[in-house]
């Protein structure tokens, strides 16, 4: 049956050739790849396609000569689908992968540097120098993968020129956070997160998560928590959620200390653990901070149940407040919970 399709592949009819392709597809043998080759040069792009697709599902290893007749071929197609096959030919794939990831054209570039990642680590390194970025970025995915990695690499990827490399890295640190439990990067993602917009919440959570309590990271802290971004805020007070506090003293201390009411807020609002509530009644009788921090404060608590009586006392008293403000919501607040 397969030599009959083969023989109907030279058919004048167009329907008898697409039949023959289909009856061979059909037939999943790879003796059949000799077939479909010269119709990599047919004039009707329906056959040039399905040619290109047979060699891609047959090649095997004895098809080196192919695979270097495409990856000399001036049709991009053609070198994308060499580099695709090398794999299949054993030790030869090198030369041609490295031919084809110098290559003028990106797609046939990135295809080549793509297989060439996948099947030698060693490879890496080189891709990590090349001008560029997306195939950097296909190095660090590999990297990413790995199940050991090369703490060379982190650095190199960190401290490169393209924010998006960085931003991945720091990312792979933010999922891999054994990668850096000696805090050997910490003084590069300090330099991302005051030099780099766009990646510094990432380097910022990413130290804030660590745990670590450096004197550079207690420096720096405090000088980020006082900025008015709203993403940081967000992130500061996802990270910090049903995280032990006792832990991270020194940050709940600089966060409490600080002038960032909108933090300070989202922080309390989302635990109810006893140092938070400590926090809360403190903040309450001062004074000094603002009257909107304050009366945010009580209204985050409207209709929950509060057991304890020494806040409740606080609030009570607070409902004679000079600031209407604060005096509404203790109002309101011992009305919701009365």
């Amino acid at each position: 049956m397969v030599r009959a399709a083969i023989r109907q592949l030279n058919d004048k009819d167009v329907r008898q050739r697409r039949r023959a392709v289909r009856k061979l597809f059909e037939l999943d043998d790879p003796t059949a790849i000799d077939a479909f080759i010269p119709l990599l040069n047919d004039s009707d792009e329906w056959f040039r396609e399905r040619a290109l697709i047979a060699i891609q599902k047959w090649a095997s290893m004895k098809d080196l000569k192919l695979a270097e007749r495409l990856a000399s071929s001036k049709k991009v197609e053609e070198r994308i689908l060499a580099s695709r096959i090398a794999p299949r030919i054993g030790k030869s794939s090198k030369s041609i992968l490295e031919k084809l990831s110098k290559d003028n054209d990106h797609l046939v570039k990135q295809n080549a540097w793509k297989i060439r990642i996948q099947e030698d680590e060693l490879s890496i390194r080189e891709a990590m120098k090349t001008e560029d970025t997306g195939i950097r970025i296909l190095a660090l995915e590999k990297i990413e993968q790995m199940e050991l990695i090369d703490e060379e690499m982190i650095k190199i990827a960190l401290k490169d020129k393209s924010t998006r490399i960085r931003k991945k890295t720091v990312s792979i640190l933010m999922m891999r956070p054994e990668l850096n439990t000696s805090g050997e990067y910490d003084e590069i993602i300090i330099n991302i997160a005051e030099n780099d917009k766009n990646v510094q919440i990432e380097a910022i959570i990413m130290l804030i998560e660590s745990g670590r309590e450096s004197d550079l990271i207690r420096k720096k802290i405090p000088e980020w928590i006082e900025q008015q971004n709203p993403q940081l805020v967000r992130a500061v007070v996802k990270s910090l959620k049903n995280k032990d506090w006792e832990g991270i003293d020194y940050l709940i201390t600089a966060i409490f200390n600080s002038s960032n009411e909108k933090l300070i807020s989202g922080v309390l609002r989302r635990s109810n653990s006893s140092k938070a509530n400590s926090f809360r009644k403190k903040i309450l009788q001062d004074e000094k901070r603002s009257d909107v921090l304050r009366a945010r404060l009580i209204e985050d608590l409207f209709g929950k149940k509060q057991d304890d009586e020494e806040f409740i006392r606080i609030v009570t008293s607070l409902q004679n407040s000079k600031s209407e403000s604060i005096s509404n919501s203790a109002q309101m607040f011992i009305k919701s919970i009365s």
